[in-house]
């Protein structure tokens, strides 16, 4: 019986502490970099799409998500406005980061204060693999009910997010680079020649 509460103390103590290392890990991460390869699953666990590229990340509020297979897409946010740039429609919508809210799974990874934007926990699945949980506070603002997120020696490793329509994307992260140098110009849009703008 004492073996047994030990070890649930244990546990508990546990849980504790890595909720503390999210904010942890996530504090001293002021930037990132790497490549990634993200599979979206509808209702039934079928792949429905399969994408190839690169990001960069960088508080506050900086991120570059770069499409490279099969089709090429960008989504860059420049601290202030948000760009979706698609060059196969020669379209580019822009959207003031203001208007969008706060309660994304890119904003998860660059906020300053996660517990001013999500409720957190943490558990263990069934690889008996450790995973982070985040809820958005404020659900009528957000596109993802949650994200999972995993860690391996505190570099972002794994990401599952389930949107509102139910559908899953799973998302492995590699060659993670963490807090080097970026200049803000690399977060910068360019407006191609010929490009259809939308302001939202």
């Amino acid at each position: 019986m004492a073996t047994r509460l030990l070890v649930i103390l244990l546990f508990s103590l546990n849980a504790i502490a890595s909720e503390a290392d999210l904010e942890k890990i996530l504090k001293i991460t002021k930037s990132f970099r790497g490549q990634f390869v993200q599979k979206v699953s509808d209702q039934d666990g079928n792949t429905i799409q399969e994408v190839k590229g690169h990001m960069l990340f960088k508080k506050p509020n900086f991120f570059k998500w770069v499409y490279s297979e099969p089709f090429k897409n960008q989504i860059i946010s420049d601290g202030e406005f948000l760009f979706l740039y698609d060059p196969d429609l020669k379209q580019v919508i822009i959207t003031r980061l203001s208007r969008l809210g706060n309660s994304s799974p890119a904003m998860l990874l660059v906020s300053e204060n996660i517990k001013n934007l999500f409720d957190t926990e943490n558990f263990y699945d069934e690889k008996n693999l450790f995973w982070f949980k985040s809820v958005p506070k404020n659900p009528n603002t957000s596109s993802f009910k949650e994200v999972l997120i995993r860690y391996d020696e505190n570099k972002l490793k794994r990401m599952k997010i389930l949107d509102n329509f139910d559908h899953i994307t799973d998302i492995t992260f590699l060659n993670i680079i963490q807090n080097e140098s970026i200049n803000d110009a690399v977060f910068l849009f360019n407006l191609p020649e010929g490009v259809d703008v939308i302001k939202n």
